[in-house]
């Protein structure tokens, strides 16, 4: 949107759950009924056009997510993402191009998380040094990565949010023929 605005979505961050009333005799011992959810974890329950989150209260149980896309409507399930995977080729030839994937795990982080990955001052280029996660989405970003030498290197990732950074990637490069 060109005015600043949105859409965000208030999912909860617990299920909403009841406990149905029982009723027995005295002396006897009740047979207690199971609680019931009612609205399970991640239920969207409102959406919002907002410029920022900044002086918003939100209520326990509950938390907002960007959900630029709007692909999630009030009633359905949003998992928040804890942790994304960085995977690819565990061999290569110095000069020759290898394809790395970056995937979020459950529905996608709570707003856009910008990735970046290093290959520890070994040399090799990156199509693009960073990479964005966006909000509830659980699309995959995909890079390429172009090693300089023949060596062993070691390609991590970071965050700028609060997501788990996966295991470093270890690929054997060997030398261009």
């Amino acid at each position: 949107m060109s005015d600043g605005y949105q859409n965000y979505i208030l999912y909860r961050t617990a299920a909403f759950m009841y406990q149905p009333g029982y009723t027995y005799t005295e002396g006897q011992t009740p047979d207690i009924p199971a609680a019931i959810i009612s609205s399970p974890l991640g239920t969207v329950i409102g959406t919002s056009q907002l410029s920022a989150l900044t002086g918003i209260t939100v209520p326990e149980g509950f938390a907002y997510a960007l959900d630029a896309a709007k692909a999630y409507p009030v009633g359905s399930i949003y998992i928040p993402s804890t942790d994304y995977t960085l995977t690819g080729a565990t061999t290569a030839t110095a000069g020759t191009a290898l394809t790395l994937d970056l995937t979020p795990n459950n529905d996608g982080p709570t707003g856009d998380v910008t990735v970046t990955l290093s290959d520890g001052g070994a040399g090799g280029t990156f199509s693009s040094s960073t990479a964005t996660l966006s909000g509830c989405t659980k699309t995959v970003q995909t890079v390429t990565y172009t090693p300089k030498a023949a060596g062993t290197v070691t390609i991590s990732a970071t965050n700028s949010g609060s997501l788990t950074n996966p295991a470093s990637l270890s690929v054997t490069v060997s030398a261009a023929a």
